[in-house]
């Protein structure tokens, strides 16, 4: 196995990875740690530099994928290019960048839907595919936090659908999206920053978010019963409305705190929307555009 220490950065945009048609065949964008600000800089958000793997890491290639069935596992310095698959509780990911490899259905570069994950944590790593798919997320599951995380260039960066999940510190962006997705009958991906199919204690904290067509955070209790998620003091950008909640059948969403969060544009001109039955056993306080208005709240 081979070793090579981060050193280059690369600029990286902020939007949309626009893939025409439903191959996959466009190369998702790969960014490398940017070299450490200078001493006495301040950073005002995650983003390229306070995200991923730190500048200087000394990364060990590992080719194939991972699974980690093992309690207590710690995998730290390593680049992977394949899939990682948790099964087991107190699982530590650090310091590495996860490439991914060619898939043929619905994959996530980090799965973490087992019943035996319990407080995964990720932290310091980049996830980010070599090569763009419509069946690739970032991570999937439940009970796990990631912590100073850059992903980008698949289609849902976090795709919760479970209980004790925490999104902090972290750069969320450049999502794919296909005009034709075959996963949507040829028409365009609904590609979701975080996506919320179910889950209790849900925190998603002082991130940096933007690139999806969708919407920064998406609720859909596709799954089942949502409560006490928290998105806060994050500043986002994009989506057709930036934060869409959608209690659909099984009825408002209890706990739910939207608050002191900077939200762009989106595609609607659409900070957020949420079902007024939610919206009205809800805390939703403090959100303003980048200008410093305030940012409305559309009832469904």
């Amino acid at each position: 196995m081979g070793k090579f220490v981060y050193r280059a950065a690369l600029s990286a945009v902020i939007g949309v990875i626009l893939v025409s048609g439903g191959s996959a065949s466009a190369q998702a964008a790969i960014s490398a740690p940017a070299k450490p600000l200078a001493a006495g800089t301040t950073v005002m958000a995650p983003g390229p530099n306070n995200t991923g793997v730190k500048w200087g890491t000394v990364l060990t290639k590992h080719y194939g994928d991972l699974r980690i069935t093992t309690p207590g596992t710690v995998i730290d310095g390593k680049e992977i290019f394949g899939l990682v698959r948790v099964e087991a509780a107190n699982v530590t990911i650090k310091n590495s960048i996860v490439r991914g490899r060619d898939i043929t259905s619905d994959s996530a570069l980090i799965y973490a839907g087992a019943a035996s994950v319990k407080n995964l944590l990720v932290q310091n790593v980049e996830l980010a595919p070599l090569k763009a798919s419509p069946d690739i997320n970032g991570i999937n599951g439940s009970n796990f936090t990631l912590r100073n995380v850059n992903i980008h260039g698949v289609l849902d960066s976090v795709h919760i659908f479970g209980d004790n999940v925490t999104v902090e510190s972290s750069w969320l962006h450049n999502n794919l999206h296909y005009v034709n997705d075959p996963n949507w009958n040829g028409g365009p991906s609904h590609d979701d920053n975080v996506q919320i199919q179910k889950g209790n204690n849900i925190r998603i904290v002082n991130n940096t978010i933007n690139g999806a067509v969708n919407a920064v955070m998406q609720i859909t209790q596709d799954a089942g019963r949502t409560s006490n998620v928290t998105f806060a003091n994050n500043n986002v950008a994009g989506g057709a409305c930036s934060l869409n909640v959608a209690q659909k059948a099984l009825g408002a969403i209890s706990g739910l705190t939207i608050r002191d969060n900077v939200i762009g544009a989106s595609t609607y001109n659409c900070p957020m929307i949420v079902d007024s039955a939610t919206l009205n056993i809800s805390s939703v306080t403090g959100n303003v555009r980048p200008d410093g208005s305030v940012a409305k709240v559309v009832r469904r």
